[in-house]
């Protein structure tokens, strides 16, 4: 009986020890793995914009924590959710959560990956970028990419400055874009942000 007990404290020891340590991780992955979809997707919509030679964008909903891919339908002039059938939809199937626990932020963090102050892209626009963008949609945030797929702002103008942050209680991550257009992934350390 007593080893029986002994067994048992071990055991009980050795679970209050692993737990945390797997949800920590579990988070990590989590957090790792949304970051890495919401930055393929930056990709294919740069694919989208020069394939169809249009504007192409990632829609973000920052409420819902949601994201989804956007091609600007010239034909219908209106946004159409990728790989959907019908014209002029948008925020229909398919759009993707992030995991359980992770939400679009950056918390208190003083300094985004490329040295400036970190933001949130900037909020979706009912038109598609130029002279007459259109109305912008609150709680959002998009990175349109034109048909030379350079990343640019509402009045079409190319930026760098761009980023999506997604945190969770593990910590923080971020997609910043290059001039160019290339999606740079990022992990916060705690004082610094570091590229994988």
């Amino acid at each position: 009986m007593i080893e029986l007990l002994i067994v048992v404290i071990c055991i009980s020891i050795l679970m209050a020890i692993a737990i945390p340590s797997v949800t920590g991780l579990a988070r990590s992955f989590r957090i790792g793995g949304d970051t890495r979809e919401v930055a393929a997707l930056i990709n294919l919509a740069r694919l989208r914009a020069a394939a169809d030679y249009t504007h192409a964008r990632v829609y973000v909903n920052l409420s819902a924590n949601t994201y989804h891919l956007e091609v600007w339908n010239k034909a219908s002039a209106c946004w159409q959710t990728f790989e959907d059938s019908n014209s002029c939809t948008q925020a229909t199937s398919p759009v993707a959560p992030l995991a359980p626990g992770d939400t679009f932020g950056y918390g208190s963090i003083a300094t985004g990956p490329t040295g400036t102050a970190p933001a949130q892209a900037p909020a979706c626009i009912s038109g598609v970028a130029g002279p007459s963008p259109g109305s912008t949609t609150s709680n959002t945030a998009c990175i349109e990419f034109n048909s030379r797929t350079y990343p640019v702002d509402s009045t079409n103008k190319v930026v760098a400055s761009d980023a999506i942050y997604i945190q969770n209680a593990e910590g923080y991550q971020a997609i910043a874009l290059s001039v160019s257009g290339q999606p740079a992934q990022y992990r916060y350390n705690g004082s610094a942000w570091v590229q994988f």
